[in-house]
């Protein structure tokens, strides 16, 4: 389903015409604020062979991280050229950043070994997102808030040009035109209208009715999960042979 006719189902079984203009073309007045809180909140409740995705950035010579959107969780690193591919090690960013000490520029260039979560929130917040600070030498980002990006720092700083993969967990697409699809949308409706339903009620602080929907959606949403369990179940056995 589209999320035009999402709307249209979610206004439909809440009763809730109000957040619509009118129901000639179903338009917004209020109605995606809990759809896309709904599936948000689907994202972070439910596992599902979808949550997981592979995010690409173009690295350049030099360069030494990448910012980005719409990331819950960071679980692999991996460059790569024409000539290699390789996933980075892991390391915490108080011993990280412990050994790589200097600013960026005065670390020599080579093939990146090591990357950790980057810690990007300042304080005051401000239009300007800062990466690193010393005496003499400041990276940032104009015109980024640091709360709405997440990002990695690997080192050494790159001596070619490189793809950065970055895996980890993400939100499903926002559903902000009407034409606009995503998974809950289309592979499991009938949740999505019921967790924006749901967050219709948390709004209003209806107990009874949060009780309710959240009850429907454990029901709608029981067996996915159950499904990918099932999935590496049998993979492994396969594996173990």
């Amino acid at each position: 389903m589209t999320l035009v006719e999402i709307r249209e189902a979610f206004v439909r079984r809440t009763g809730r015409y109000d957040l619509v203009v009118d129901t000639t073309d179903w338009a917004d007045n209020g109605a995606d604020f809990y759809i896309q809180s709904g599936s948000r909140f689907l994202d972070r409740k439910i596992t599902t062979n979808f949550s997981k995705a592979k995010h690409y950035e173009d690295g350049a010579v030099d360069e030494w991280y990448k910012v980005f959107q719409e990331c819950r969780a960071i679980l692999e690193v991996w460059v790569a050229n024409d000539e290699f591919r390789k996933k980075l090690e892991l390391r915490d960013i108080e011993t990280f950043r412990a050994y790589y000490n200097e600013p960026p520029s005065s670390i020599d260039s080579g093939t990146p070994t090591y990357y950790t979560p980057a810690l990007l929130r300042t304080h005051p917040q401000s239009s300007t997102m800062y990466l690193e600070k010393f005496v003499d030498t400041t990276v940032s980002e104009d015109d980024k808030y640091d709360y709405e990006y997440n990002g990695v720092t690997w080192m050494p700083p790159t001596d070619v040009a490189i793809v950065v993969e970055i895996q980890g967990l993400w939100y499903s697409k926002k559903l902000t035109e009407d034409a606009d699809n995503n998974y809950w949308s289309v592979n499991h409706p009938e949740a999505l209208i019921a967790a924006a339903a749901y967050i219709l009620e948390v709004m209003y602080r209806n107990t009874e009715g949060m009780k309710d929907w959240l009850g429907a959606i454990t029901m709608l949403t029981s067996g996915i999960e159950m499904d990918m369990i099932e999935e590496e179940s049998y993979n492994t056995n396969i594996i173990k042979g």
